[in-house]
């Protein structure tokens, strides 16, 4: 018995021992936002653009409105800026695109860099109830393209998308996106220039 009340208190101070947290009494360092983050500094600026549908076509939408209702445009404007925030640690975008019928959505988006899965991370926020969340990346084959999917939630459902973006030198860019959601398959293109 006493012998068994021995090696019972050895293991119990050993396991309360092993179990004590290790403290920092180090005053906490502030992280330096990654370098990775770096990379998206070709987006700083102010980035007016266009886009138009690709599919469905502009004349399949307007062929299926209902009598009377406004024509489909088949461009429309948008803009949008780039800027550090939190010292560096987040990329955020604010801007704009008009859906026509004067239905101008404006929203605000960040970017981060996670260090796991390799990529950017994205966060969405629009004026219509809106949030998304995706990833984006640098095409291992082509430093300007970048690739990007996610998904978009709002009162109307969730809706999946995919696309890629590619510089066409330091003042322009290319865009692609296609999208899944509760209306079907919608497919968009545009340009971004950038503004002095």
């Amino acid at each position: 018995m006493r012998r068994r009340t021995v090696i019972t208190c050895c293991v119990l101070g050993l396991i309360g021992g092993c179990a004590q947290p290790k403290w920092s009494t180090e005053k906490p360092k502030k992280p330096q936002p990654s370098p990775e983050l770096q990379k998206l500094s070709r987006f700083i600026g102010n980035w007016p653009g266009t886009a138009e549908w690709v599919y469905p076509s502009v004349d399949e939408l307007n062929a299926n409105l209902p009598e009377g209702a406004e024509k489909i445009p088949s461009t429309y404007a948008g803009g949008g800026s780039f800027a550090w925030t939190l010292d560096g640690m987040f990329l955020k975008g604010e801007g704009w695109y008009d859906m026509g019928a004067d239905q101008p959505v404006k929203y605000v988006e960040y970017w981060s860099w996670d260090a796991k899965a390799k990529k950017y991370r994205t966060w969405s926020f629009s004026d219509w109830g809106e949030c998304g969340e995706g990833l984006s990346w640098f095409d291992p084959a082509d430093p300007n393209t970048m690739h990007f999917k996610g998904t978009v939630g709002s009162d109307g459902g969730t809706r999946r998308g995919e696309g890629k973006m590619t510089f066409t030198g330091d003042q322009s860019y290319d865009w692609s996106y296609a999208e899944h959601g509760p209306d079907g398959r919608m497919e968009f293109k545009g340009t971004s220039k950038r503004s002095r």
